[in-house]
């Protein structure tokens, strides 16, 4: 049997520390975080490293658009309003933080429920074999009349549903971001695929009504990004609709002579995300912008972003 000596090291050629590339600075390290420190504090303490560095980048890019007057569009799925979030983005919307919503059929069923009841619902497993999992009966009218008579006034849907919530004076509406942005003058677009969303398939439904609405909508998101040079874009917890619909609103844009460029482009989502989600980004960002794509919980992510940008802008905000 055949054996292999080793191999002695005494002739092994090293290198000095100071011919090797440096990867990361005394000065990016973090700090401990101390007891009864503020807010700021506590963004001090972290690394300026890794996903760190990377929200400190959005960030500033946000306070810098905001200072600028220049667009910050929130576009989201449903996944924001079951982690809890709908508070804070009516809050940004109220700061003029966010100035355009953009949302799937199914953030927007989550809005509505939250509006009328002040909760979110799941349906069960005996719901999804009876076949009552597509009929939920008061979302699925309210927002069914709304687009129906907002159609009619060539409303996009997210007006439609806006205004219909604000004659009706429900009780949980300080939570709606449709309601907020709409109340307000934020533009609000709904962006569903047909027979993707369950108020689709109520007895109230239109197809010809979805449909007009709907396409006032892309018209509308075509729009802001049409004005949205050096803002920033992002994308919340939707990782097949949004991408592609911001990415198509923006080739609209451009293809009408709108010279958009030096986007920020932010992608936040707890999953490892399909590369498609990932390149319509990218692209969103090019030729002259910059992507990020911030992974983690959005009910930490989003919270976290904000509270930072909301400590760099202190009392500029109204």
């Amino acid at each position: 049997m055949r054996t292999q000596r080793p191999l002695s090291f005494k002739s092994l050629k090293t290198a000095p520390l100071r011919d090797k590339k440096v990867n990361h600075r005394e000065r990016d390290f973090g700090a401990p975080y101390r007891s009864g420190g503020s807010l700021s504090d506590f963004l001090c303490s972290l690394p300026n490293l890794g996903v760190a560095a990377e929200l400190f980048t959005v960030r500033d890019r946000i306070v810098e658009a905001h200072r600028a007057g220049r667009n910050i569009i929130l576009a989201c799925g449903g996944q924001l309003f079951d982690a809890g979030l709908s508070p804070l983005l009516t809050r940004l919307i109220e700061l003029r933080l966010i100035t355009g919503v953009a949302m799937t059929g199914a953030a927007l069923l989550r809005d509505v429920e939250i509006a009328l009841t002040g909760n979110t619902f799941t349906s069960s497993l005996g719901a999804i074999r009876n076949g009552t999992f597509i009929m939920p009966d008061e979302t699925g009218q309210l927002i069914n009349d709304a687009i129906n008579l907002g159609a009619s006034e060539g409303w996009g849907i997210g007006r439609s549903v806006g205004q219909r919530l604000i004659d009706a004076k429900w009780e949980h509406l300080e939570h709606s971001v449709v309601y907020t942005a709409v109340k307000l003058g934020t533009p609000v677009t709904v962006h569903t695929a047909m027979g993707a969303d369950t108020f689709h398939f109520h007895p109230s439904a239109h197809g010809e009504s979805i449909g007009s609405a709907a396409m006032m909508d892309i018209r509308q998101l075509a729009g802001l990004m049409a004005g949205s040079s050096d803002g920033v874009v992002l994308n919340i917890a939707s990782n097949a609709v949004m991408p592609q619909v911001l990415l198509m609103a923006l080739a609209a844009a451009r293809n009408l002579g709108h010279a958009v460029g030096r986007l920020t482009t932010v992608l936040i989502d707890r999953d490892t995300l399909p590369h498609n989600a990932l390149g319509s980004m990218k692209r969103l960002a090019r030729p002259d912008g910059r992507d990020v794509h911030l992974q983690g919980p959005v009910e930490i992510m989003l919270p976290l972003l904000f509270a930072s940008v909301l400590e760099a802008l202190g009392n500029e905000l109204t």
